[in-house]
């Protein structure tokens, strides 16, 4: 059994229900395929925008889930497609955390 948690974009969240994300889990599609019906996803959580601390805020909330259970972090799609930090935020947080770089497949 995993415990999921998906970090998704904040400027994203302002116009997207996450309903991708949820559908995805909820039907073991795209990244989470491999999971089995005991999975559970712990946590949802927003970046706090694009800033110098970007990266840094991401890590602390990745080690709050982290300490709540979670073993497994997936960015969220928008995360891989729009954001400018994808990158930094897949070598940050895989030092510490299993980490899968998205979340669905897009239509």
């Amino acid at each position: 059994m995993s415990k999921i948690g998906i970090i998704n974009c904040y400027n994203e969240s302002r116009t997207c229900s996450s309903y991708g994300c949820f559908k995805a889990f909820n039907n073991r599609e795209g990244s989470f395929k491999n999971y089995d019906s005991n999975s559970e996803v712990m946590c949802f959580v927003h970046c706090n925008g694009c800033s110098e601390d970007s990266v840094q805020q991401v890590l602390e909330k990745s080690r709050i889930m982290k300490n709540k259970g979670v073993d497994t972090i997936h960015l969220s799609t928008c995360i891989k497609l729009k954001c400018p930090l994808y990158n930094k935020f897949i070598e940050a947080l895989g030092k510490e955390i299993d980490i899968v770089g998205y979340s669905h497949d897009v239509d």
